[in-house]
């Protein structure tokens, strides 16, 4: 039998957290309300809700208004949400490759070439 090995990079994240997950817990830590951040930003707290529990992405200018208020770089936002529309696609192609009537063998390759790009 033909045993294939996996090394970490072969590994796509079975946990993938939105944005608004980390921003979330940046709250927490600061002790601030939704509502408080939501008009710091003026922008509307069902805005910044529709962020925090995954149903709204971080555009640029979201990035932006959070860098001014919170003093985290625009740069870190921006490169959470791209990570996580990224590790979505990385999911959604495994499972489709997974469920793929293709040779086992083809469909490690594919699957591990998935998580190296």
């Amino acid at each position: 039998m033909n045993k294939i090995r996996k090394n970490a990079n072969d590994v796509i994240p079975g946990d993938i957290f939105h944005p608004g997950e980390h921003l979330k817990d940046e709250l927490d830590a600061r002790k601030m309300t939704q509502q408080e951040l939501a008009d710091r930003m003026r922008v509307s707290k069902s805005e910044l809700s529709s962020l925090i529990h995954g149903r709204r992405n971080i555009t640029p200018l979201t990035a932006v208004l959070l860098e001014k208020v919170l003093k985290i770089d625009a740069e870190f936002w921006m490169n959470l949400q791209m990570k996580y529309e990224l590790d979505l696609v990385r999911k959604r192609t495994q499972k489709s490759i997974r469920s793929a009537k293709i040779p086992s063998s083809r469909k490690h390759r594919l699957v591990a070439g998935l998580s190296t790009q």
